[in-house]
């Protein structure tokens, strides 16, 4: 076993591109170990030091999950990631669940309901909302008048905010697909307007239910922080969902989209894979910061969506783009890749997969949401100031 090579903080702060006290703040977050040094002086663990500048590069996994010491700053029932099993919502696999259950039995679940929520009548339409807008859009116009038509928009009732979750997620799904709201499965609705039937409505049922929730990723962070200050449910989902509409996150579908678009053949695997990697191009859809290994939500839903569709044209060149992936850059797929998989083999039309991700993670935003309204604190991190100080 090699021994660990240290640094001295000159080194580590040159090779970081930062001032020493921009170094000196990273390693009172814990982002850098230091062992002491000759005299006073510090070294500092270089393999941290080079974990943090791939951190730092702009084009990593579009849903790390982790702040920024990637240490737990809450306590949760909702959640727990296994990096062997991803995801376990309230004690259940969610590849258990993305197997077997709809989105509304993960959302009772994950809401700790009594009763279902889901048998209160659908909400009232979203009012008429302006020509050109992309689906996110859409709803964060949607969300913004959700007052207009519910007079208890602002109750923090825990006997009505389950019922209020449902609504707004049977809104959000109408608005999101631009047709009337509807009391129908969420996946057979999703299924309906894309004229997706048979088995591969499964594909959508199980995309739903392995995007609900993922701990404190961004978006979900943003979301407890409203609802820490006991802003409304339906302002808490604004709050997650602007976080979730950045291309790190929620929008990341669109670039692996757009380089797996280029693939239209299996003879344009390798050659188009090479050239990205010569540019000195991420590969967007492949690897996670949270996961050691594999993401289990990419390998269950590409497993469902190999069982639905074993004949579809993409699907069987899934395993080679996977594989020269994987040879080129070190990287297993995550769920961005196989969400866009889904839309691409699927035929469904653009944002599809950021739709359904989108639908999904509202699940997860109300159960935090809740959870929050129900702890007695409001979320006020503190910083670390590494700027100029008073002579």
């Amino acid at each position: 076993m090699s021994e660990p090579v240290y640094l001295s903080a000159r080194e580590a702060a040159a090779e970081l591109g930062v001032q020493p006290a921009t170094l000196y703040a990273y390693v009172s977050r814990g982002l850098i170990r230091s062992v002491p040094g000759p005299g006073k002086q510090k070294r500092y663990d270089a393999s941290d030091v080079r974990q943090l500048l791939l951190r730092k590069a702009d084009d990593g996994p579009s849903e790390s999950g982790r702040g920024l010491t990637g240490e737990a700053v809450l306590s949760t029932r909702l959640t727990m990631i296994s990096d062997e099993a991803g995801p376990v919502y309230r004690g259940q696999l969610a590849t258990n669940l993305a197997r077997s259950s709809s989105l509304e039995t993960v959302a009772t679940l994950l809401w700790d309901c009594s009763s279902d929520p889901f048998q209160e009548p659908a909400p009232g339409p979203a009012p008429e909302l302006p020509e050109g807008l992309d689906p996110l859009n859409r709803l964060i116009m949607a969300l913004g008048a959700w007052p207009l038509q519910d007079r208890a928009a602002y109750t923090l009732s825990p006997n009505l905010l389950p019922k209020k979750g449902a609504a707004l997620l049977r809104y959000a799904t109408s608005v999101l697909l631009a047709e009337a709201p509807d009391t129908a499965p969420i996946h057979s609705q999703l299924a309906r307007h894309w004229g997706v039937s048979g088995q591969q409505t499964a594909v959508l049922r199980a995309a739903l239910i392995l995007s609900a929730d993922h701990e404190l990723n961004t978006s979900t962070f943003s979301v407890r922080c409203a609802a820490s200050t006991r802003a409304p449910l339906y302002a808490a989902l604004l709050t997650g969902l602007g976080a979730f509409s950045g291309p790190r996150h929620g929008a990341s579908s669109d670039r692996v989209i757009s380089w797996m678009s280029e693939i239209t053949g299996p003879d344009d695997i390798e050659p188009k894979l090479s050239a990205r990697l010569a540019r000195g191009e991420a590969l967007p859809g492949f690897g996670h910061r949270i996961y050691k290994g594999r993401d289990p939500r990419a390998d269950c839903l590409l497993g469902v969506l190999s069982d639905s569709a074993p004949q579809n044209a993409l699907v069987t060149m899934l395993p080679e783009i996977i594989s020269t992936a994987e040879s080129l850059y070190g990287d297993p797929p995550n769920i961005d890749f196989a969400l866009s998989a889904t839309q691409l083999a699927l035929g469904l039309p653009r944002h599809a997969a950021k739709i359904l991700f989108c639908t999904g993670r509202i699940v997860g935003w109300i159960a935090h949401a809740l959870e929050q309204y129900a702890a007695p604190d409001q979320i006020r991190p503190r910083a670390t100031y590494v700027g100029e100080r008073p002579g």
